[in-house]
């Protein structure tokens, strides 16, 4: 009986001016212990030895095993939007990855290993926790456990995984695709949002596989400690949240939402239009259409959004 064949896995990585760290994480990709991947890097215009150093693994590589592109040059979520919606990238199964983090042996392995024996004919995504590390690889903690379940009741609200930890199918790779230049707020939120929404199914793996680091150049930070959970509160209730809620209605509206779950299209038309009515009907609106962020702390922002009319 022939063998049969495995999975093939696009890695997607960003890059810019990234060289205090690409090789470790580059290293980290070459001795993963599932080896039938390519990497294709998308350089936003690096002027450091970012792409020397990606050149050179090409050479030890092979073109066919590392792909070098050019991004937009317009921030790294455009960026990655660009390698996630490109017509020129195929594979069974796709993953994001960061230019300054550490792979563990076995982060392909688990994600493939779970998409696999999903229905590939449904969006599904692959998600998790990282370990937060300090610049010398030093373990801090795991990110938060999230337990409640994936829903696109809690997507509305929140994103639950970094893009570093998301490996997805082809049936959600086509989605965004067709709508490559809707502006959003994070590629990795949007995932999330994209999978719920069209009837897909969210995995989330409460084991950690990624060493996020965390330096002076990181994008996003730990968010676990007393101090990030404040900042993230006085963030969000400083207007982030109504910005980010503004952003993701303008994105509804410019996507067709004829194949949508319907209920997931209720929800969406209620919420946006509540969140501007009274306090009686915000408030009774989180519970009406069972929104929820994924711990207590989440919850009490929410509705303390919802009181301050910051939704």
């Amino acid at each position: 009986m022939a063998q049969k064949k495995p999975s093939s896995v696009a890695i997607l990585m960003c890059t810019y001016n990234g060289n205090l760290y690409l090789k470790e994480q580059l290293d980290s990709i070459q001795t993963q212990d599932y080896q039938d991947w390519i990497l294709y890097v998308s350089d936003d215009g690096s002027t450091d030895q970012t792409l020397p150093i990606l050149k050179n693994y090409q050479v030890l590589w092979g073109k066919d095993k590392l792909h070098i592109l050019k991004g937009p040059k317009q921030g790294f979520q455009k960026n990655f939007i660009s390698l996630i919606t490109s017509k020129k990238i195929h594979a069974d199964f796709y993953m994001l990855c960061d230019q300054d983090d550490v792979w563990l042996p076995k982060k392909i392995t688990a994600a493939i290993l779970y998409l696999q024996n999903q229905d590939q004919s449904r969006p599904q995504l692959y998600c998790g926790r990282t370990s937060y590390v300090t610049k010398k690889l030093k373990f801090i903690e795991d990110s938060e456990l999230f337990l409640r379940p994936r829903s696109f009741h809690n997507a509305i609200v929140q994103s639950i995984a970094g893009g570093n930890t998301m490996a997805y199918n082809n049936a959600l790779k086509k989605i965004p695709m067709k709508f490559p230049d809707v502006e959003i707020i994070s590629h990795d939120w949007w995932l999330y949002i994209l999978c719920e929404l069209t009837f897909g199914q969210t995995y989330y793996d409460p084991n950690s596989y990624t060493f996020y680091r965390q330096h002076e150049r990181s994008l996003i930070g730990a968010n676990t400690t007393l101090l990030a959970k404040l900042k993230r509160l006085y963030m969000l209730l400083s207007g982030k949240f109504i910005q980010y809620n503004n952003c993701h209605f303008e994105a509804f509206n410019s996507i067709s939402l004829k194949n949508v779950n319907p209920n997931h299209a209720h929800l969406i038309d209620r919420f946006y239009s509540d969140r501007h009515k009274d306090l009686k009907t915000r408030l009774k609106m989180i519970r009406a259409l069972g929104v929820y962020r994924q711990t207590r702390d989440g919850m009490l922002a929410l509705y303390l959004a919802a009181l301050l009319k910051r939704l």
